[in-house]
């Protein structure tokens, strides 16, 4: 019945082939996806940011002004959403994300990557660090906690369970996604940050055919992600007006990357690095300064 809910939101979200036309936009066909890129260019030295459903790449822009010319940016959406397309429902799970953003990543053949992931995505960025077939130097969480942290998150978000029954929860994001979007965006991000603009830009995409299969990920992403407990060079940071993880102590992510430096910012929620992208470029600068020291040698 779960693989049926699948199959049913990548009916739901029917991806349009051509995507909005950007200068640094672009897709990479791996396994059964088609993941779209948003990539500054230059620098060799690369910083890898996995897309925080619902948010799409053009969220991205200041963030990537932020760090430039130092380092060349790359935001990926994952497989079935925001305007990446997948044939196959598989690649809506965990692992099928995993693969395709693997994939894609090695495709464009980077000498040496720091990978940000946010939020779930922190489970992603942890478990391609873990596989070790990339030349990730370092790894930044921002709002992921551990296991047992991100099923609480997943229980106090979809209290009555109903996002997480097959089928009718893929119809009840799909019918709704629009007002979802707006609602988590003012809930989750600090009290005095504007976040319509990001929040236009993201029902802009729904309305132009981008996908938002939020269902899938809730009912199918309790299998796959684990503590990863690595061993490697990691920055934990975290939003305190996060209201979503009003509960959550940030040392947990600590099962993720077990020698990590914890960053708060007070004054950011969900969203650090695109509430306050120039304060977070300049507040993770150090660390990953230091993660490409020996690619400089």
């Amino acid at each position: 019945m779960t693989t049926l809910g699948a199959r049913f939101d990548r009916w739901l979200w029917q991806i349009p082939s051509e995507i909005p036309a950007h200068a640094q936009t672009y897709s990479v066909d791996v396994n059964a996806s088609t993941l779209r890129v948003r990539d500054s260019g230059g620098a060799s030295k690369a910083l890898v940011f996995l897309c925080d459903p619902p948010v799409t790449v053009e969220a991205y822009d200041d963030l990537i002004a932020s760090f430039q010319p130092d380092f060349r940016i790359i935001v990926v959406e994952l497989p079935g959403f925001g305007f990446s397309r997948t044939s196959s429902a598989g690649q809506l799970t965990f692992s099928g994300a995993v693969e395709a953003v693997e994939a894609a990543l090695a495709f464009l053949d980077f000498d040496s990557i720091v990978v940000f992931g946010p939020c779930v995505c922190g489970f992603v960025a942890a478990e391609l660090a873990a596989r070790g077939k990339l030349p990730i130097n370092g790894v930044v969480l921002m709002q992921t906690p551990d296991k047992a942290g991100m099923l609480a998150w997943v229980e106090r978000m979809d209290q009555r369970g109903l996002l997480r029954i097959p089928l009718i929860g893929q119809l009840m994001v799909k019918l709704n996604s629009k007002r979802l979007v707006k609602f988590w965006l003012k809930y989750a991000t600090a009290k005095g940050f504007d976040s319509r603009p990001i929040a236009s830009a993201i029902t802009d995409a729904l309305r132009r055919g981008c996908g938002y299969p939020l269902a899938t990920m809730l009912q199918l992403w309790s299998e796959g992600p684990a503590d990863a407990r690595l061993d490697v060079p990691g920055l934990i940071v975290w939003g305190k007006q996060d209201r979503s993880h009003a509960e959550t102590a940030p040392e947990c992510s600590k099962a993720h990357l077990t020698s990590a430096e914890i960053i708060q910012f007070a004054d950011c929620g969900h969203f650090s690095e695109l509430e306050r992208p120039s304060e977070f470029a300049a507040s993770v600068k150090p660390f990953v300064d230091r993660c490409f020291t020996h690619v400089d040698d």
